[in-house]
């Protein structure tokens, strides 16, 4: 079926004159499977949560062996609440075989062709720029840039294969934008920026190839988060009152809050958006 006649996932070029999908449906995500890397962290868990509850069926992926048992176990009901399906299997996205295995093994028994990617999978790391070392500066270029073009690319591929327009989602930072005060991040920062540029080369060419289905391709960028993962940075003397005033809420978001901005980037609602970043940052970045 031709991915432009597809009424599952609606991406044309042109408007054909009056609304193609309800405005109850414009971030439902039903008939179609979405792929999530970094499924075990904090995001990629309230991500997945998220595409369950609007009708999409989820791919976790990750590298550690098995997720949280009590965050898998509520997935779990949430996916048999509403009709869904979730899967989790494990992956080292620096290793390309790998992806290529693991995208094998799933691909065939999916109830729905893939039709988004949501990359979450990424890794941070701070010193001083003068004591950070080259293999430490490429580790994290390997996960967070080519790990994401990678995953990116296999997803693309499956699309290719079944002839279906999809969306994806690759979470940069305001990390790419901005250099964050208090702490030294230059190769995170670095990396950041690299997926923002990395999502507008391949929305530029997703998005109007010849030989490819019609690819949207945006990042979302979160501020400050505050999970686990930044309880050590924050106990830092000042770190609290410094990151919560460096923006306009002045407060740091939590991670449910990301669940629109991503079924927004993911659905119908952005039919007409790639190649953009979506930076959910409660004002940092607009001072």
């Amino acid at each position: 079926m031709s991915n432009l006649a597809d009424p599952a996932f609606r991406e044309v070029k042109e408007p054909q004159g009056g609304p193609q999908v309800s405005s109850s449906d414009l971030f439902r995500l039903n008939n179609r499977t979405i792929v999530v890397t970094g499924a075990a962290g904090f995001l990629g868990r309230e991500v997945a949560g998220s595409i369950l509850e609007a009708g999409g069926d989820v791919v976790c992926l990750d590298v550690v062996p098995t997720p949280p048992p009590e965050s898998w176990e509520h997935l779990e009901g949430v996916a048999k609440t509403h009709g869904g399906v979730i899967r989790y299997l494990r992956v080292d996205i620096t290793n390309h075989d790998n992806i290529s295995e693991t995208f094998a093994s799933f691909v065939p028994n999916l109830r729905h062709p893939i039709r988004g990617l949501v990359a979450c999978a990424g890794v941070s790391d701070n010193d001083p720029a003068h004591e950070f070392s080259a293999e430490r500066f490429q580790r994290l270029l390997e996960i967070n840039v080519v790990g994401t073009f990678s995953v990116a690319q296999a997803v693309a591929l499956e699309m290719k294969k079944a002839d279906v327009s999809g969306s994806m989602v690759l979470v940069a930072s305001m990390s790419g934008t901005v250099a964050n005060k208090g702490v030294d991040t230059a190769a995170y920062n670095t990396s950041k920026s690299g997926v923002l540029q990395l999502a507008r080369s391949l929305a530029a060419e997703w998005g109007s190839r010849k030989g490819m289905p019609l690819i949207r391709v945006n990042t979302l960028s979160p501020g400050y988060i505050r999970t686990a993962a930044t309880a050590e940075a924050l106990k830092k003397p000042g770190m609290e009152s410094q990151w919560t005033g460096d923006n306009m809420l002045y407060r740091l978001s939590t991670v449910d809050e990301f669940r629109g901005p991503v079924l927004f980037l993911l659905g119908d609602a952005s039919s007409f958006m790639t190649g953009a970043d979506l930076r959910v940052d409660g004002g940092h970045c607009a001072w």
